[in-house]
């Protein structure tokens, strides 16, 4: 286990305000920029994409989440050491915010490389600036790929750092993606996931400015995705 860590730092380094997350506005971020943001009219935000059925998935730590309550998913992967802080800060925010569900679905080939993840749970990273890898969300491995490929029909299959925000009645209300260079504390899915479950309206971007919408979507997010399940440029 590593030693000597303060995780008071690490959290408020880790994490935006979300004593006032309703402040947390494309205004507000001015590194937010298009090609990150997330707006309305993406795919998926129209409030008919629902929590796909997780029975295929093998657990390796924790169990599925509970119905009726909301919940994060993010996608993961042990191969994708960049976006390993992606997982560290979640795990902060799931301390920050104790009712929030994060269920973690591995994007590894095989199961065994999802179960050997457990072995560096609680050890340091300094190749990746890591004080303490902490996984504190249930992590599955995802047989068949069938949650990862249920995922894709609201843009891109989903890689490590794709995370995805659904209410208490399992709609999607949010997504973004995050990466080595793009962390949690420079988007608005902490901000958002603490309006959800206090009871308050989300953030609103509107829709995408026309003047960029070049693709289905103009969702140009290119993501640290490691060495395997790399999208394309585009549609997300």
């Amino acid at each position: 286990m590593a030693a000597n860590v303060d995780h008071a730092a690490i959290s408020k380094m880790a994490l935006p305000d979300l004593a006032s997350p309703e402040g947390a506005t494309l205004a507000s971020k001015p590194g937010l920029t298009e090609d990150k943001a997330t707006y309305s009219d993406a795919r998926g935000l129209d409030g008919t994409f629902k929590m796909p059925d997780l029975s295929t998935l093998q657990f390796v730590k924790g169990e599925a989440p509970a119905a009726g309550k909301p919940c994060a998913v993010l996608f993961w992967g042990k191969y994708a050491k960049g976006d390993y802080r992606t997982m560290v800060h979640v795990s902060y925010l799931m301390r920050a915010l104790p009712e929030l569900q994060v269920l973690g679905v591995s994007c590894d080939a095989a199961k065994e490389d999802c179960e050997a993840m457990l072995k560096k749970n609680g050890t340091a990273m300094p190749t990746q600036s890591i004080d303490e890898l902490i996984f504190d969300m249930s992590l599955a491995f995802d047989e068949g790929r069938k949650v990862k490929e249920a995922f894709a029909a609201i843009g891109k299959a989903p890689a490590p750092g794709f995370l995805f925000l659904f209410d208490k009645n399992g709609v999607l209300v949010w997504k973004e993606v995050f990466t080595s260079s793009w962390m949690l504390k420079q988007g608005q899915f902490a901000e958002q996931c603490a309006l959800l479950l206090a009871g308050k309206p989300l953030i609103d971007n509107g829709a995408r400015p026309a003047a960029d919408d070049e693709d289905d979507e103009g969702e140009e997010i290119a993501a640290d995705l490691g060495e395997l399940d790399i999208p394309g440029v585009g549609d997300y």
